[in-house]
């Protein structure tokens, strides 16, 4: 058996001021050097074991995946999230998978169309009035928190979105691994010197998204045929409040700002790559932008998968073993923490060409079997993400009016850094030039 790369002590100290400048790029310059199996190890309670190698992916996710449960990192979002589908395991989990999985049945999904549609013209008339460069990732999150509300909440549900999205950004921020290991180090440094740990009391950006549940709950109650399929179900069938609370937290958590996070990136893409966002637009032009011709939206589709890979908006998955195991031929002890990576994943050049460029044309069908698990932008295994589908079915339909209306290009000299949070963001914004074809 080999000997695990290990980074520790002086090695890891001298790459801390590189992981804070640009994380994931470090992160991607580590793998080159050490390898797809790596420890990091900060000392006491500090240790995780780094992974970009398909077949421990593979292992973790789907072969042994019952010995891989959610990380402390994921449970930290308990306060927000409860015990809804995204944090629950074992037979809670399951039990809310099976309820939920007719919620994303394609009849279901057909009947989102026209809101979709409508909510992504009122974007495109803002859009219309613009004359200078727009921070469109902003405006592409409310987009899709105003297409989650009313497809997956209630359809004439009204709500502060601008609000909501506020507050949702402060709660990530607030659960980022970086803000979790500065609470660590902060309430050791309180410990040592005779103080209390800082305390862990709901944020006032946390009790407006629980106050924003209760009101969907509420008005769901009274309003039930305009309700969603899921939740209505749940309603119907006089589920506790808690439940119906928890599952409305994590569809916000999880439903609306993955998405916008791939299709701002994919806009970006786009805007980069000229000869893609001419043959994007060409397919729309001559296709109806609506679910029954989807499949004619393929071209868009590859930009969506590509620009997934280069910027996946779960750049990161976590899990923590039960008990000892063997992992690609390594020995872990129980209550190893896992970090999947998928961005170095995705970039790796021994399993793509030419990885760091925008290359739709490699996710034509016939060039993508066997990479199930070294192209994991909705995770993979059983927790694979119940709303892929719908999400980039979302993002064909969106894409393909926005591509009818608009040319967009980047004039800025220097790429968006990425800021790793739970969700994929940019630093400072996504600012496109955003200019109307007529």
């Amino acid at each position: 058996m080999s000997r695990l790369p290990k980074i520790s002590g002086l090695r890891l100290l001298r790459l801390v001021p590189k992981l804070l400048r640009k994380p994931l790029p470090a992160l991607q310059s580590v793998v080159e050097k050490h390898g797809r199996l790596i420890e990091f190890n900060g000392g006491k309670y500090q240790q995780l074991f780094f992974v970009s190698d398909p077949a421990a992916v593979k292992y973790i996710l789907k072969t042994n995946k019952d010995n891989f449960k959610r990380s402390p990192v994921i449970k930290a979002l308990q306060p927000l999230l409860g015990n809804g589908i995204f944090i629950s395991e074992d037979e809670t989990w399951k039990s809310q998978r099976l309820a939920l999985k007719p919620a994303f049945h394609e009849q279901v999904i057909l009947d989102f169309e026209k809101v979709i549609l409508q909510e992504t013209h009122e974007t495109i008339q803002q859009w219309r009035e613009l004359t200078y460069s727009k921070n469109i990732e902003s405006d592409v999150s409310l987009l899709m928190l105003r297409i989650l509300a009313r497809t997956q909440f209630c359809q004439n549900i009204d709500l502060d979105f601008k609000e909501i999205q506020r507050a949702h950004v402060d709660v990530l921020k607030q659960t980022s691994i970086r803000n979790q290991k500065v609470d660590f180090y902060h309430n050791k440094l309180r410990k040592r010197f005779g103080f209390q740990p800082k305390s862990n009391k709901p944020t006032k950006a946390l009790e407006y998204l629980h106050t924003v549940a209760t009101y969907i709950i509420s008005y769901g109650r009274t309003h039930v045929n305009e309700c969603s399929y899921w939740l209505k179900d749940m309603i119907v069938r006089h589920e506790p409040e808690s439940a119906i609370k928890d599952q409305i937290l994590n569809f916000i958590f999880a439903g609306y700002d993955t998405t916008a996070s791939a299709l701002s990136w994919t806009l970006y893409c786009l805007a980069t790559e000229t000869e893609g966002q001419t043959a994007c637009r060409q397919e729309a032009s001559k296709t109806p932008i609506e679910f029954s011709h989807i499949g004619k939206l393929s071209y868009i589709k590859n930009c969506i998968q590509e620009s997934m890979r280069l910027y996946p908006p779960v750049w990161s998955i976590h899990r923590q073993s039960v008990e000892a195991d063997i992992v690609s031929g390594q020995a872990f002890d129980a209550g190893s923490y896992f970090m999947i990576c998928s961005y170095t994943l995705h970039r790796d050049p021994d399993l793509w060409e030419s990885p760091n460029s925008f290359d739709p044309l490699r996710f034509e069908s016939e060039k993508m079997r066997g990479k199930a698990f070294q192209y994991i932008p909705f995770g993979q295994g059983e927790r694979v993400c119940i709303g892929q589908s719908l999400a980039i079915m979302e993002m064909q339909l969106i894409l393909g009016v926005m591509l009818q209306q608009f040319e967009f290009s980047y004039s800025r000299r220097d790429a968006p850094d990425i800021i790793p949070g739970i969700i994929m963001k940019s630093k400072g914004g996504i600012w496109l030039d955003v200019k109307a074809t007529s």
